[in-house]
């Protein structure tokens, strides 16, 4: 404990008549801000002395009677239910302003009125990949109000992960994982969090298919960084009919896109790939994994990865898109969207990078009548009869030459033509 008076404390509610049930005479605190900020832990600890007393004015004498010239520089006084915290200025005990944290913490009380919280809270959703785009989706997840996660990722929180992750500098050597966990829980104390290390691959796919049946998640988001995860990603959604994202940002982060896969309604990540085959081989490469993946012989793969103020468009679109599957079926002042957001996928640019397909874009500058930059473009890609994920099911009356947008849970009917 510092040995400054805090001018502020964080104190949980129900302390005081945690104080009386168990007898505690002392709890743990931390100190925050140089000693400004104190944070109370409901839990025995030798940072702050309790002084049971019928008012708060008798607590200066009690303590000075008790610790003499030693008196600590803050204690907690409990009165009845009551508690306050006091800090020791001089010879006397003057009380701080508090902060009750609720023991349910309803940290979502200023998004009430857009939907109602508790819509999410029973709603699961399974992040795979916890890296820098991962980590942005699962925190707007979180604060949303999902109520449970499973976390897959096998890598560890590096130094270099920091300028662009969730996590900072506390959180290096730690699986990305944990990490997630924690800062979940941070956003919503009352998440039920399941975290996996396991890297998802061809040996491991048993294993995975195990891990999701038995979390059974509502949505997928898929924000792993290589092909062959999300093929396989790819597969068990189909096979389980569960609605999936795939996220994607192209190299040094200059776009990207957000694939929404629908079983028996929207083409699937194979499709994807079969249409629009340069598209998805454009991909950031952030890591040395990432570069040695696809080297070639003669020549290095270069490490380049893209600012995280490039990333974050991307990871909201996929949170947004995700969020507006777990809420289907619940009227929110967010139905519009459904009207809007109907393409299975969606392209996103940061700017006219040299050497890719959108360098020639006209500047976005005031005008909205060309391509340009910042810009949501949704893409009517069709699903491949012929695609070896999903090509032997209905593709309920869209021809391929013909595709339109298509709308989560919506019947769709051939395009009419002239």
């Amino acid at each position: 404990m510092s040995a400054d008076a805090p001018a502020h404390a964080v104190v949980p509610e129900g302390l005081a008549r945690l104080v009386l049930r168990e007898g505690l005479t002392s709890l743990r605190a931390t100190v925050h801000d140089g000693g400004d900020l104190l944070r109370v832990h409901p839990e025995a600890g030798p940072d702050l002395p309790v002084l049971r007393v019928e008012d708060t004015q008798d607590a200066a004498a009690e303590a000075l009677r008790r610790f003499g010239s030693d008196s600590p520089p803050a204690l907690v006084c409990a009165v009845g239910d009551a508690i306050a915290v006091l800090a020791r200025h001089g010879g006397t005990y003057r009380p701080v302003d508090l902060t009750l944290l609720p023991e349910k913490a309803d940290v979502f009380d200023r998004v009430r009125g857009v939907f109602e919280t508790d819509a999410l809270r029973d709603k699961s959703v399974a992040v795979l990949g916890i890296g820098s785009g991962g980590s942005f989706i699962l925190r707007e997840l979180a604060r949303c109000g999902v109520g449970r996660f499973l976390l897959v990722d096998h890598d560890r929180i590096e130094v270099g992960n920091v300028c662009r992750h969730e996590s900072g500098l506390a959180d290096v050597g730690r699986l990305k994982v944990h990490a997630g966990r924690s800062m979940v829980l941070d956003r919503n104390p009352a998440a039920k969090v399941e975290t996996s290390p396991l890297q998802i691959g061809d040996d491991t796919f048993a294993a995975f298919s195990d891990l999701m049946n038995r979390f059974a998640p509502d949505v997928v988001v898929c924000a792993t960084d290589n092909r062959a995860s999300r093929m396989l990603v790819n597969r068990y959604g189909l096979m389980a009919g569960v609605p999936s994202f795939y996220a994607g940002v192209f190299r040094r982060a200059y776009g990207g896109q957000v694939l929404r896969v629908i079983s028996d309604l929207t083409p699937c990540y194979q499709c994807f790939i079969h249409a629009l085959p340069d598209m998805a081989a454009d991909r950031e490469i952030s890591s040395t994994e990432d570069a040695s993946a696809i080297a070639y012989s003669d020549r290095e793969v270069a490490v380049e990865p893209g600012l995280s103020s490039d990333i974050v468009p991307i990871a909201l679109q996929v949170a947004k898109l995700a969020m507006l599957e777990l809420l289907d079926g619940t009227p929110t002042t967010l139905d519009s969207l459904y009207d809007d957001l109907v393409a299975p996928l969606y392209l996103w640019i940061n700017r006219r990078e040299p050497d890719s397909d959108y360098a020639r874009w006209q500047p976005m500058a005031t005008g909205v009548e060309e391509l340009s930059i910042m810009r949501w473009y949704g893409i009517g890609v069709p699903r491949n009869p012929e695609c070896a994920a999903c090509g032997t099911k209905s593709l309920e009356g869209v021809l391929p030459e013909d595709a339109v947008p298509l709308q989560p849970g919506a019947h769709v009917e051939p395009k009419p033509s002239g």
